[in-house]
């Protein structure tokens, strides 16, 4: 349901009025005190309006609120008679109204009439911009979230779910780790945004396998816990990425040793790529980046190392080991294997601990 966004108080009044006149109604608009505005109204063919207007968008509105102003219209033959508020109304005073003739506007039926009638540019001449309500939501899990589970969202690359999200009719915030582990009740349409996360984290522990460190085992209290994200599914992607990944000072690659720069640490992250098709596949390397805390980092260009990653091109029918190496600060704990466009549904990440680790080309770039 499309909501109007709420405006200030005698801005919420003047739309009202404005609204009428939309309707071929000379207005009137007289404050009756207590946070109350009448607004009069008379057609061309002498048709009379009245309508309470009642601003405050934290009230409840009673039926004690309106029987008095109702009684009055009804004693002065009003035609129309119209209750709005940016509140809440009881269903006692629904009843209420439905009984004695009274049409009853909130915001949801105010948005209605706004997206039916196309008068968005009449809201915004009272807002900087906005028209519809944007969903205010709680974020939370009706449930615990068990411990793996919450070691995957920890890893999870938020800012490119929410780059991703940006297309979807649904809320555009992605909750935090925190907020998705505090409790709260959630609405069902965080519930959507949770669970999407809660696949994803679940994709990082079952299909993709677990976050490994700087040994490529399970995660421990050393090194930088690896996650991988991929969109598209094993058995229709173009490359199937069998990986593995730990974190290290320093490589030895060949004759040559490179050492981490102050203060970071790499992460070497091995790929077994199998083209699914007939065609050669060209994966460029900078298509693939790790994400730790939405910051994004690039890979890292290692002196007489270009062979690492094979030039990016990939036989079909045949396995290639590459590997890719991310210079990360010191402090980074968590991070994850993305995939950037234009390649991002075509590539299938599958966690694998037998992948090796160490390269072993002795190209010379």
């Amino acid at each position: 349901m499309t909501r109007l966004v709420e405006l200030g108080s005698s801005d919420f009044v003047k739309f009202l009025s404005d609204l009428w006149t939309q309707r071929n109604w000379q207005t009137n608009i007289q404050p009756r005190g207590e946070g109350r505005f009448l607004i009069q109204g008379r057609r061309a063919d002498g048709t009379k309006g009245m309508l309470l207007a009642l601003p405050d968008g934290d009230a409840t509105v009673e039926k004690d609120n309106i029987r008095g102003f109702i009684a009055h219209a009804k004693k002065r033959s009003i035609d129309v008679i119209v209750v709005a508020t940016q509140g809440e109304f009881t269903d006692e005073v629904r009843g209420f109204a439905t009984n004695h003739d009274v049409k009853l506007l909130d915001l949801d039926s105010l948005g209605e009439t706004v997206e039916e009638e196309g008068l968005e540019e009449l809201v915004k001449e009272y807002t900087d911009g906005d028209v519809y309500e944007k969903a205010e939501v709680e974020f939370g899990l009706p449930f615990d979230v068990p411990e793996p589970i919450a070691n995957a969202l920890e890893s999870l690359p938020l800012e490119s779910i929410r780059e991703r999200l940006d297309g979807l009719s649904i809320p555009k915030k992605v909750p935090t780790v925190e907020e998705l582990k505090s409790g709260s009740p959630p609405s069902v349409r965080v519930v959507v945004v949770a669970v999407l996360l809660l696949v994803l984290a679940l994709g990082s522990v079952a299909a993709l396998g677990p976050m490994v460190d700087g040994l490529g085992g399970p995660a421990g209290q050393s090194g930088v816990a690896v996650s991988a994200l991929s969109v598209a599914p094993q058995e229709s992607a173009d490359v199937v990425a069998h990986w593995n990944a730990r974190t290290t000072e320093s490589i030895a690659i060949g004759n040559s040793t490179y050492a981490a720069p102050d203060g970071q640490q790499f992460v070497v992250v091995a790929l077994e790529v199998t083209p699914a098709g007939s065609s050669p596949v060209s994966i460029p390397q900078s298509a693939l980046a790790f994400e730790s805390d939405g910051v994004r980092y690039g890979y890292q260009p290692l002196a007489a190392s270009s062979g690492l990653f094979n030039g990016g091109l990939f036989a079909p029918n045949e396995s290639s080991v590459v590997w890719t190496v991310y210079s990360v600060p010191q402090n980074v704990s968590t991070g994850t294997v993305v995939v950037a466009e234009p390649i991002e549904d075509d590539v299938a990440f599958v966690y694998n601990e037998s992948v090796s680790t160490e390269p072993t080309t002795e190209s010379a770039g």
